[in-house]
């Protein structure tokens, strides 16, 4: 099978997630409006897709090894259709927080898997570019949801909207089941369980910081794109317009986050782009509630945030043994759920505390800030363990 079929096979598959993930966010209006949701439920059912991963991540690697690429791939979007279903006919918000939940513990395999596979097609050929496209699926995914949910939902219901979304699942796992096959050098998995522990302390404490970098990354994005609508609504627009304005923000992320990527490798000073990206776009967040055109800082959003992208995901690959590696990025993988689940419930809270979509969006700028933080950090310790 070409690589490239591959990278575009995990393209695809790289959609379903931000998709099923903003489902909620993108169809905020209307589930309010028509259910009774409050804006922190809003907040926690779009966080709660996360908080699986915090516990399944280490499990989700072991049982990768287990079954292999193609099956784990296949299970894990399985079950974020089966959830999907269940959310579009659900009639409780219990009901809605289960099928969340379920949603994102099949989520977790895909997540893990994503990495993996590309890494195993692509090892000493164009990686950072293909890591790169597939980091771009992301924002991809969360702009098209944010401007084809709430279309569909005005021509026919939000539950309509959820079932819609999922179709790309579908699409998915049959491109997987008729196409997709492991790596010959893989052909080996399953026969036996890796090492459960093989990190050491330094690998382990620079693994959690790197995961709050691409934590704080990808919160400040969502952050964003979650509650940006509801500003703009505020100010006047329809609820479709926008989405389709937040939209463009992922419009314009999908050639700066390869970009970026490209740019980072070829001067050789990602750490550059890394802080000159975040605090960029942490003066978008901050100025779109107040200052005018819009647009402009919407799509200056989309455009300074790829400069971080190639330099956050490689930060582990500068500090990690190759036998340490699965383990290294499990526990990246689970802060990186943690910050998921955790911050996008506080900006529905700041929300409905303030009634003004600005204090959501000051905290995506203030997520944004702590990444030359997190960095800074991180680069003081490799430094002093020489790593």
């Amino acid at each position: 099978m070409n690589r490239w079929i591959v990278l575009g096979l995990m393209f695809l598959i790289g959609l379903t997630l931000p998709m099923q993930f903003q489902t909620v966010p993108a169809l905020a209006p209307y589930l309010v409006a028509e259910t009774g949701l409050s804006y922190t439920d809003i907040g926690l059912l779009t966080g709660i897709f996360m908080f699986p991963g915090v516990l399944l991540a280490l499990p989700g690697g072991l049982l990768v090894a287990r079954i292999g690429d193609k099956w784990a791939l296949t299970s894990g979007l399985a079950v974020m259709l089966g959830s999907a279903v269940l959310f579009a006919v659900s009639d409780s918000y219990g009901l809605m927080l289960f099928s969340r939940l379920l949603a994102g513990s099949g989520a977790v395999l895909v997540t893990i898997l994503l990495p993996k596979v590309v890494t195993d097609w692509f090892a000493g050929k164009e990686i950072a570019t293909a890591l790169a496209t597939i980091a771009s699926s992301f924002g991809l995914g969360v702009g098209l949801a944010m401007a084809i949910l709430p279309f569909i939902a005005e021509l026919t219901s939000w539950s309509g909207a959820v079932v819609a979304n999922a179709a790309i699942i579908v699409l998915a796992i049959v491109f997987v089941l008729t196409t997709f096959g492991n790596r010959e050098t893989d052909s080996g998995e399953g026969k036996k369980l890796p090492g459960l522990w093989q990190i050491n302390r330094r690998e382990f404490i620079l693994s959690v910081l790197a995961g709050i970098g691409y934590g704080l990354f990808a919160t400040g994005y969502v952050v964003f794109m979650a509650f940006l609508p509801t500003l703009l609504i505020a100010q006047g627009m329809h609820a479709v317009e926008a989405g389709l304005t937040t939209s463009l923000a992922a419009a314009v992320s999908l050639v700066s986050v390869p970009l970026g990527g490209v740019l980072s490798d070829k001067t050789g000073k990602p750490n550059h782009f890394i802080v000159g990206g975040a605090l960029g776009t942490a003066l978008t967040c901050f100025f779109v509630p107040y200052l005018a055109p819009t647009l402009l800082w919407i799509l200056l959003f989309g455009f300074l945030r790829g400069g971080c992208t190639g330099g956050i995901m490689g930060l582990l690959s500068q500090v990690l043994r190759p036998e340490s590696r699965s383990n290294g990025f499990a526990v990246h993988s689970a802060v990186y759920f943690v910050c998921m689940a955790a911050f996008p419930p506080i900006g529905g809270l700041l929300l409905d505390v303030t009634s003004d979509a600005a204090a959501a969006l000051w905290l995506a700028g203030a997520l944004w800030l702590g990444i030359p933080v997190q960095l800074l950090v991180f680069k003081v310790l490799q430094h002093k363990w020489n790593l």
